[in-house]
């Protein structure tokens, strides 16, 4: 999905709306139980896959937003300094563990369309722009678009599977 030569603002919108139909249509194909009593090898129920993907894509938001993506997630700079994804993950987990279920599915629906009308708002220059433009310090200039596929579109597909596998292990 990564292709920035073709990059577009409605091609990212289209990409992003088909994983959202199917990120819903496997909320939708499950219990709340399976949701929140069913774990995977590491410890994570469905639940805590769907906050992980509102955090990361929260931070997004913040990017956007010219803040910090680190104090917008909840990270400590030597977590996020680190870029070990796996500490940065259990953290994020421990962190939301106690919400309810509810809230996470409110959350994540808040999120998705936040993420999506920001999307929505940017030209498609805008998707080209380096991500220093956006974090402060920063040397990275490669396009935001990267980001806005990784921790949308490409993320809620990623997810589905590792879900789908909690949810038939009952």
């Amino acid at each position: 999905m990564n292709d920035t030569a073709n990059a577009s603002v409605a091609e990212t919108l289209r990409q992003l709306d088909d994983a959202w139909a199917a990120l819903q249509a496997f909320i939708a194909s499950v219990t709340p139980e399976q949701m929140t009593d069913l774990t995977d090898d590491a410890g994570w129920t469905v639940k805590d896959h769907l906050i992980h993907i509102v955090v990361w894509q929260d931070g997004i938001l913040g990017l956007l937003d010219h803040e910090s993506r680190r104090d917008r997630m909840g990270l400590d700079e030597v977590t996020w300094r680190n870029r070990d994804f796996d500490a940065m993950n259990a953290v994020i987990q421990h962190q939301h563990r106690a919400r309810s279920l509810d809230d996470v599915l409110a959350t994540l629906e808040r999120t998705h369309q936040a993420f999506r009308a920001r999307i929505a708002a940017m030209s498609d220059a805008d998707l080209l722009r380096p991500y220093a433009d956006f974090q402060a310090g920063s040397d990275n200039h490669d396009p935001i678009l990267g980001w806005l596929q990784a921790d949308g579109a490409e993320h809620y597909l990623e997810h589905i599977p590792w879900m789908q596998a909690i949810t038939r292990s009952a």
